[in-house]
């Protein structure tokens, strides 16, 4: 994804215009959650293999966070190359209306969070 799709010029402006991005292995999420972090147990909590981009939005009533939408590489990225790993016991999906992985991604920030 990082060769691809986050190397982007047009993905790269639109996530530092927009978003304050940041990246956290799942397992140091778990620990995290085990030891009573709220954000941590909130990402472990809604993380599906193999990666997700988490889209969060402050809460005003506490000091969780309020998960506004989410992107899977697996099920949102159909046609990804064959060498990324699938889910245990899933096959890669082909995309079939040819949307590319930055439309995809483009579209969902609009959808969610206006252009």
């Amino acid at each position: 994804m990082r060769a691809g799709l986050l190397s982007d010029p047009e993905v790269i402006s639109r996530l530092n215009k927009d978003f304050v991005c940041t990246s956290v292995i799942i397992d140091d999420a778990q620990k995290q959650a085990e030891s009573g972090d709220a954000l941590a147990k909130q990402l472990a909590d809604q993380w599906e293999y193999p990666v997700e981009m988490m889209f969060l939005s402050p809460s005003a009533s506490s000091n969780a966070c309020t998960l506004v939408s989410k992107l899977n590489s697996y099920k949102d990225f159909p046609g990804v190359h064959r060498d990324v790993v699938a889910p245990p016991k899933k096959q890669h999906v082909d995309r079939e209306d040819g949307s590319s992985h930055r439309d995809i991604f483009l579209k969902h920030l609009a959808r969610h969070f206006g252009t």
